[in-house]
C-alpha cells in the first residue's frame, strides 16, 4: 500500500530526527545531523500524504498525529540548541535535569524504533514528574543565590530541560493516539 509506505517514511524520519537531537543532547554540542532537521519540510510531506493520498482510518491518525508533534520536535530542537550554548558552569539539579532529559529522549526513541509505545508511556511520564519535582527543588535553591544574572541564567536553561521531558510526554501521548485512537 503507497500510503503505509509514505507513512513508514514519516516514521524513519521523525526517528532520524530523534537521533540527532539525543546525538547532539549526549556530545553537547551541535552536531551536523542536528542541523539537517527540516520541520518545515517535515510539515510539508505530511501534509501533501493529507491532501494525495487521502488517508482513512489508521492511516489518518498516524498522519494527524505526525502533524501535531513537529511542534513539539521544535520546541525539543530549540531546548537542546540553547542549552548547549548556554551551560557552562556546574550545577548537581542542572545536569540531575540533563540525564533525566537524555533517558527521556532515549526512551522515546527506542520505543519509536520497536513500535511499543506503550510501555515506554509510563516510563516517559515518570521522567517527566521527576524533571517537574528537580526544577521546582532547583527554584528553591536558587533564592540563596545573591546575583540575579546568575538566577536567570540557571533557571533559563533548567527550564528548557525541564520542557524537553515535558514535550517528549506530549509526543508520547500523540504516538499512543496514532496507535490506538486513545483520547489525548
Amino acid at each position: 500500500m503507497l500510503i503505509e509506505h509514505k507513512i513508514n517514511e514519516l516514521n524513519e524520519k521523525f526517528y532520524s530526527y530523534i537521533s540527532a537531537i539525543e546525538e547532539s543532547l549526549q556530545k553537547k554540542d551541535l552536531t551536523d545531523e542536528f542541523f539537517l532537521i527540516d520541520l518545515k519540510e517535515f510539515d510539508n510531506e505530511i501534509i501533501k500524504i493529507l491532501a494525495l493520498y487521502h488517508p482513512q482510518g489508521e492511516f489518518l491518525r498516524q498522519t494527524i498525529a505526525y502533524l501535531k508533534i513537529t511542534s513539539f520536535l521544535s520546541k525539543i530542537k530549540k531546548s537542546v540548541k540553547s542549552f548547549i550554548k548556554k551551560y557552562n558552569f556546574q550545577n548537581d539539579k542542572i545536569d540531575a535535569l540533563y540525564q533525566n532529559a537524555l533517558s527521556s529522549i532515549t526512551t522515546l526513541k527506542l520505543a519509536i524504533k520497536s513500535e511499543n509505545i506503550e510501555d515506554a508511556y509510563s516510563t516517559i511520564i515518570s521522567y517527566e514528574k521527576i524533571a517537574d519535582e528537580i526544577y521546582k527543588d532547583l527554584v528553591l535553591e536558587v533564592k540563596e543565590i545573591d546575583n540575579i544574572d546568575e538566577i536567570l541564567n540557571i533557571l533559563n536553561i533548567a527550564k528548557r530541560l525541564e520542557r524537553i521531558s515535558d514535550s517528549i510526554k506530549t509526543i508520547a501521548k500523540y504516538m499512543l493516539f496514532a496507535k490506538e485512537g486513545i483520547d489525548i
